[in-house]
């Protein structure tokens, strides 16, 4: 059972320093969710990303120059917290 425990530490560490390496120190702050799942926080980045991401394609509609590299910032990001949470879901 302590093994068990230890590797769910393991884990649930893994996947913070994972997360926090995909949308910065800035966004994990803002969360206030310290004593969340990994997985719960995931989709907490994940919903806040994806308003990222529509406010960044309604700047290119407004021809907004720095619209383009925000929007592939964002498409990245989504693509790499969507992997992450498909591991969360598996362990």
């Amino acid at each position: 059972m302590k093994k068990t425990n230890l590797n769910n530490n393991l884990s649930e560490q893994a996947f913070n320093q994972l997360l926090l390496q995909i949308v910065g120190t800035k966004l994990i702050d803002s969360l206030n969710m310290i004593d969340s799942d990994s997985k719960s926080k995931i989709e907490k980045c994940i919903a806040i990303t994806n308003e990222e991401y529509s406010y960044a394609l309604s700047l290119q509609a407004d021809c907004v120059p720095d619209s383009k590299r925000m929007i592939i910032q964002a498409q990245k990001k989504l693509e790499s917290l969507n992997s992450l949470l498909t591991l969360a879901k598996l362990i």
